[in-house]
C-alpha cells in the first residue's frame, strides 16, 4: 500500500523540520508532501533548505484548501492512501502503519487515530463536544467513532478521490456524517 502523509503547515517554522524528519525516521516506507499555505515566516524556506517535499500555496487558503491541494496530489500520483498529518509533531508517525493495517482488515474507507483507545475523556467543553459529535455520527450513521475531533485521520482511494474533485467540505468531524 502506498502511503502519502499530507502535512498541511502554516506559520510552522519553530516545528516542521522535526515533524518532518521525525516522520521519515520512524515511518520511512510512508511518502509526504508538505502543503505549505502561504506562511509568512521562514516555513517555506525551511522546506527548501532541507530538501522537503512541498507544495507552495503563495495565499493562505486555509486547512480545507491545503487538504484538497494534497488530495490532488496524492491522486495526480497514484497513491492508495492518505494520511492528514499535523505539522506541529502532534501527530504520531509509529501510528501510521497501524492504521493502514486496520483499514485493510476492516476494509474501511476512513480510519480515525483516537485519543480516547486509553484514556477516558474528561468533562471539558471540548471533551463535551466530542461526546456530543460521537453521538450525532452514531445516530446518523451508526458507526462508533470514539475521537471525532481528531486531525490525523487516514483515507482510501476513494475518498482521496472524493476530496481530489472539489469536495467543498473540510477535512472536519462534520464531514464523517456526509462520507
Amino acid at each position: 500500500m502506498r502511503i502519502l502523509a499530507v502535512v498541511p503547515a502554516y506559520n510552522e517554522e519553530a516545528c516542521i523540520a522535526s515533524t518532518i524528519t521525525e516522520l521519515c525516521q520512524v515511518a520511512p516506507q510512508v511518502d509526504y508532501i508538505i502543503i505549505n499555505d502561504g506562511s509568512a515566516d521562514r516555513t517555506l524556506d525551511i522546506c527548501k533548505e532541507r530538501g522537503f517535499n512541498y507544495l507552495n500555496l503563495p495565499v493562505n487558503g486555509g486547512l480545507s484548501a491545503g487538504f484538497r491541494a494534497g488530495m490532488r496530489y496524492a491522486k495526480e500520483h497514484g497513491y492508495d492512501a492518505v494520511v492528514q498529518f499535523d505539522s506541529d509533531g502532534q501527530h504520531r508517525p509509529e501510528y501510521i502503519v497501524p492504521m493502514a493495517q486496520a483499514m485493510v482488515n476492516e476494509g474501511a474507507n476512513i480510519v480515525i487515530a483516537s485519543r480516547f483507545v486509553t484514556k477516558a475523556r474528561g468533562n471539558s467543553p471540548r471533551e463535551i463536544g466530542s461526546k456530543l459529535i460521537s453521538w450525532l455520527i452514531k445516530t446518523s450513521t451508526g458507526q462508533t467513532i470514539t475521537d471525532p475531533t481528531s486531525g490525523m485521520r487516514m483515507y482510501d482511494r476513494s475518498l482521496i478521490e472524493t476530496y481530489a474533485r472539489s469536495f467543498d467540505f473540510s477535512p472536519e468531524p462534520d464531514t464523517i456524517s456526509l462520507l
